[in-house]
């Protein structure tokens, strides 16, 4: 049994140690300059993802772009894919070259991990990016750095009281908005009610304005009835039909009795129509009297704001009524002229 379990335990061993190597080799494989064939220093990312050492890049451009000689376009290929990368200049060239940090410290734990190779432990050291010790790292997820302990402890601080500044900030910020949102909402509610008020005082003012014309018209109709009726009771006539028949019959009469070839008939025609003129006392119809009406229109209610909105100033509204004052002392002028 023990025989056994020795052997088990050297194959888990022999086995752990072929799934590091293996895990070794490909983080070699992976980092490995596909310029120089050696493990990046200083990697950067073309834009078709492949990264370079920098070094290796700039030489790279120099030998294939005469850069001492200005031209409109220099221009790289990505020695894996062959994407194409223009620059104008060298020094745009080195400017858009952004070391990522990430392989950077990938680099770095590889070529420390052979110095610490002889650790019992296992564990491996490379350098933070703040402070660069050479410590067991952890990957901040906020910033993606790989930070020591204590490094990573400050930047969490950091992180942590800036972001207690910006919930304080917001908090103000959504504190003021709110007053105000409520301070908009109590004048909106005031809008809706002078809205309510304008509309009524609207129906109001165009009830009275046509009550006021019904009641013009109907005095009119009632004196001209009047008129009519004293016209037609003291003449005699009775109505304007008969009227325009003696009329018509005056103007028939007079040209009959100026011809002097008038016959029998016609004369005794004449005659006839003539006794039935009705009696018509000529002092009744002297003594007629007709009632006259007159008109008064106020024309400058066009004029005149019935609705007046106004900023809520103290000055303004003063200036508004001393206004409407004078308005309504020239609109009673002019009712009584």
């Amino acid at each position: 049994m023990a025989t056994n379990s020795t052997t088990s335990s050297t194959f888990e061993n022999k086995t752990s140690d072929k799934s590091s190597k293996n895990k070794e080799e490909l983080l070699n494989e992976i980092l490995t300059c596909g310029i120089c064939l050696s493990r990046m220093s200083s990697p950067c990312c073309l834009p078709c993802a492949h990264a370079f050492c920098r070094t290796c890049i700039i030489n790279y451009a120099e030998n294939n772009n005469n850069v001492n000689t200005p031209t409109e376009i220099n221009y790289i290929r990505c020695p894996y894919c062959k994407f194409q990368l223009n620059f104008s200049s060298l020094k745009y060239l080195e400017s858009i070259l952004i070391i990522n940090p990430t392989l950077r410290q990938l680099c770095e734990v590889l070529e420390t991990s052979n110095l610490n190779s002889n650790q019992t432990n296992g564990t491996y050291n490379a350098r933070c990016h703040t402070c660069c010790s050479l410590e067991m790292l952890k990957v901040c997820k906020h910033c993606y750095f790989m930070l020591c302990d204590k490094c990573r402890r400050i930047h969490l601080l950091d992180v942590h009281r800036e972001s207690k500044i910006q919930l304080d900030i917001l908090d103000t910020r959504l504190r003021l908005i709110n007053e105000k949102r409520s301070q908009m909402d109590k004048i909106t509610e005031e809008y809706d009610k002078m809205r309510q008020h304008i509309k009524i005082s609207s129906k109001k003012l165009i009830h009275t304005i046509e009550q006021q014309c019904n009641q013009a018209l109907e005095r009119l109709d009632e004196q001209q009835n009047f008129n009519d009726e004293t016209f037609w009771i003291g003449n005699g006539f009775d109505n304007g039909e008969k009227l325009d028949f003696f009329i018509s019959l005056l103007d028939i009469g007079k040209n009959k009795l100026s011809r002097k070839n008038i016959t029998d008939r016609d004369l005794m025609e004449l005659y006839d129509n003539l006794q039935t003129i009705p009696d018509v006392n000529e002092k009744l119809i002297e003594s007629m009297n007709f009632k006259e009406l007159s008109l008064i229109v106020d024309d400058t209610f066009l004029k005149k704001p019935f609705i007046r909105v106004y900023d809520k100033d103290l000055s303004t509204m003063t200036k508004d009524i001393s206004e409407k004052l004078t308005t309504d002392n020239e609109q009673t002028n002019c009712i009584k002229t």
